[in-house]
């Protein structure tokens, strides 16, 4: 049975208030009209409910029957029309409307047009037509009085119930998918996410609906509309208040909720998807994740969908909460883009500086670079775990060097003991005193002493872990949710999980991806609360690899129109609102310019006599804490220096030392810096500007400490 072809026709009947009979068989359910209402609407024709040439005359686009004649070879009765009308009807609805958008046009296009509306209705019945034509109408700029009458001669009482306005919300169709049953439910959840995927991929639509060259331009935002109007009908629980138990899997009660309707199979001891993922059972986790993600196509619809997935996966009644400030917003474009478009200008250009560099890695990949690319990639990626970007960024300047041997190791599967000491011995010792980067040698010990000995792990082949992962990331054609599944069933605790090789991924020059970091689950679970360490458990192996994906797909088809509200369509993607809105949400303005140092270590010739990481300034990016503004680079030939401009642009560099002294006579009373309402560092925490941009702060007297404590930066 192909399922699409029926999602029109049954919705249409059962708007029009039509009995149906469904039969199921081996081929799967069928519908068919009942005869004594096809008898009594036998005598409905065009004459009884409309004229679309009187309106088209009226409307100023006249069309005439041998101007459409040759346009109707692929209309058969009972697929255009449904149950009333002739399928000229809609050939000539069809013409009406593109002549009213465009007077000039040749019959070429205009044959190329109907044929487009032909494909929509042989898949998907008169409904989708209408709908299809209707927005069709809305796009070209139709003036609202003039597509209307088009559109309401059209209609015979709420048959036709595809409109523009039902497709974005449901409303008019939505009474009719539950008739179709769970299986045309299904199908339509299908077709929508392949045409939201095809939309994704193309990207934005601008002018291309009547350029005749690709039908499913026009044909996938009716299919991905029909697609989100089943997921809606899905049959929701409801969502009670937590036992009064202290906790539940780890949860405290003020993270949970109970879903009502749910009822555990079995014992409820057996999740569906277990707490890991690990290379023995990787092979038998995946088909149930996939299961998850067809049956939940679109977790943010509401907090019942998103804890229903959850009940699900995890087989229990009492789950953790739903992302209530992210559905809340997925779920009301306006308030969103309320919220997103306050990112400032600042903000942005940070943002296109850090995500300018994926194409520097994808060209990479694609040149052949090796095993090492990806090996300091991980190094980078695992410095940031519980480090903002300045110490984390500082660390790898001073380890990206050291670390290249023994990646090359690791990569030839030639790891041994002696190794992980001496790893440890170099990473504890390289950060130069009082560099930022220090605080990040715990994580820096990690990355040696367990992802790296993990991932020389070689296969019956003799081809490491390492290499392995650097192989599915060099293949352009997987996904981040492809290389993610694979990723678990290379090794086991390697030490990056999720957030960190999510993070990894988005930076290599993948788009599909968010990063469940502390910054985003205090935002999306608790509308900026911090709530983070509470709750940041769920998140990882297996089932937190589940809530990924559910936000990603989720997210995959909102993120474009949220662009489009702030005219910015022609950027928007899942990644670029992960970083976006992280820097929203967190108050900082973060490029992460250091992944141009990972890209040239990656791909840097033997024997060159300049490494990537030197002149490579990182600058401290948060506006609450005294650095705000202050830069760290490694010098070429050895050693580190501290730089800090005054307001008009001018570079002056210290020692730690020095750079602490100075503070300290800046936020001294005596200095006359600071005025007497300033409210302390902290409070720029998740605001848009500094400290030192706060009204009152005295940036003369600032600038004159600068110039007598540091001195000017040498240039190099």
């Amino acid at each position: 049975m192909d399922i699409s072809k029926e999602i029109g026709t049954s919705i249409g009947f059962h708007q029009s208030g039509a009995p149906i009979e469904v039969a199921e068989d081996e081929t799967g359910i069928r519908y068919s009209r009942l005869q004594e209402f096809m008898e009594d609407s036998a005598d409905v024709g065009p004459a009884g409910y409309r004229d679309i040439y009187a309106m088209s005359e009226a409307a100023g686009a006249p069309v005439t029957e041998a101007e459409i004649g040759g346009t109707m070879a692929g209309f058969g009765p009972g697929k255009v029309a449904g149950v009333v009308g002739a399928p000229g009807d809609i050939a000539a609805l069809a013409t009406g409307l593109y002549k009213a958008a465009f007077p000039d046009a040749d019959q070429g296009r205009l044959d190329a047009f109907i044929q487009q509306v032909e494909e929509v209705s042989n898949k998907f019945g008169s409904g989708a037509t209408l709908g299809f034509l209707d927005d069709m109408a809305t796009k070209a700029g139709i003036p609202e009085d003039v597509k209307q009458g088009f559109m309401q001669g059209a209609e015979v009482g709420s048959f036709f119930g595809l409109g523009q306005g039902a497709v974005a919300t449901g409303k008019g169709v939505a009474k009719g998918v539950p008739a179709a049953g769970q299986a045309l439910r299904q199908g339509a959840n299908v077709a929508g996410q392949a045409a939201e995927a095809r939309m994704a991929e193309r990207g934005p639509i601008t002018n291309r609906v009547m350029s005749g060259a690709d039908p499913m331009d026009v044909i996938d935002p009716v299919l991905a509309g029909i697609g989100r109007i089943a997921r809606s009908e899905q049959p929701t629980t409801g969502l009670s208040q937590a036992s009064d138990e202290a906790t539940v899997s780890g949860l405290a009660p003020e993270y949970r909720v109970n879903v009502d309707a749910f009822e555990p199979e079995g014992t409820g001891k057996q999740s569906l998807v277990p707490i890991k993922l690990t290379p023995k059972n990787s092979e038998k986790v995946k088909p149930v994740m996939t299961q998850l993600e067809q049956e939940f196509p679109d977790p943010l619809a509401s907090p019942q969908s998103y804890a229903t997935m959850v009940a699900k996966m995890q087989n229990k009644k009492e789950v953790s909460m739903p992302p209530s400030w992210m559905i809340e917003h997925a779920n009301n474009p306006e308030k969103w883009a309320d919220w997103f478009g306050q990112i400032t200008p600042d903000q942005i250009k940070a943002a296109d500086e850090g995500l300018a560099v994926q194409q520097k890695f994808v060209d990479a990949y694609t040149a052949g670079s090796g095993p090492e690319l990806t090996g300091q990639l991980m190094l980078w990626a695992i410095l940031s775990r519980r480090m903002s970007a300045f110490p984390h960024e500082a660390g790898y300047l001073e380890l990206a060097e050291a670390a290249m041997p023994f990646i090359q190791k690791a990569a030839r599967g030639e790891w041994s003991d002696a190794d992980s000491a001496a790893w440890r011995k170099m990473s504890m010792s390289i950060q130069p005193e009082g560099a930022p980067g220090k605080s990040a040698t715990s994580n820096a010990n990690d990355f040696g002493e367990v992802f790296l000995k993990k991932m020389a792990a070689v296969d019956e082949g003799g081809v490491s872990a390492l290499t392995r992962l650097h192989n599915l990331i060099a293949d352009q054609s997987k996904n981040s949710k492809e290389i993610r599944r694979e990723y678990y069933s290379l090794a086991e605790g390697t030490g990056i999980g999720n957030k960190i090789l999510s993070f990894a991924l988005l930076v290599s020059g993948r788009n599909d991806v968010v990063v469940l970091d502390r910054i985003q689950i205090n935002q999306m679970w608790g509308g900026g609360d911090k709530i983070y360490d509470d709750i940041m458990k769920q998140f990882e192996g297996a089932q937190g690899l589940v809530q990924y994906e559910a936000l990603e797909r989720s997210l995959l088809n909102r993120v474009p129109d949220l662009y489009n509200r702030l005219g910015r369509g022609d950027v928007g993607s899942v990644g670029r609102y992960h970083w976006e809105s992280w820097v929203r949400s967190s108050g900082q303005v973060v490029s992460h310019p250091t992944l141009e140092a990972v890209v040239g270590m990656g791909s840097k010739r033997p024997g060159a006599n300049f490494s990537p990481t030197e002149m490579m300034p990182i600058t401290e990016g948060r506006f609450h804490t005294k650095y705000s503004g202050v830069a760290y680079e490694k010098m070429p030939g050895g050693g580190s220096r501290f730089i800090y401009n005054t307001s008009d642009g001018q570079p002056y560099q210290f020692t730690k030392t020095e750079l602490d002294g100075m503070f300290d006579q800046v936020f001294s009373k005596k200095s006359g810096v600071l005025p007497e309402d300033f409210p302390g560092v902290q409070a720029f925490e998740g605001g848009s500007i500094p400290w030192y941009e706060f009204k009152g702060v005295d940036r003369g007297k600032l600038d004159k400490l600068i110039r007598s404590k540091g001195q000017p930066a040498e240039e190099y």
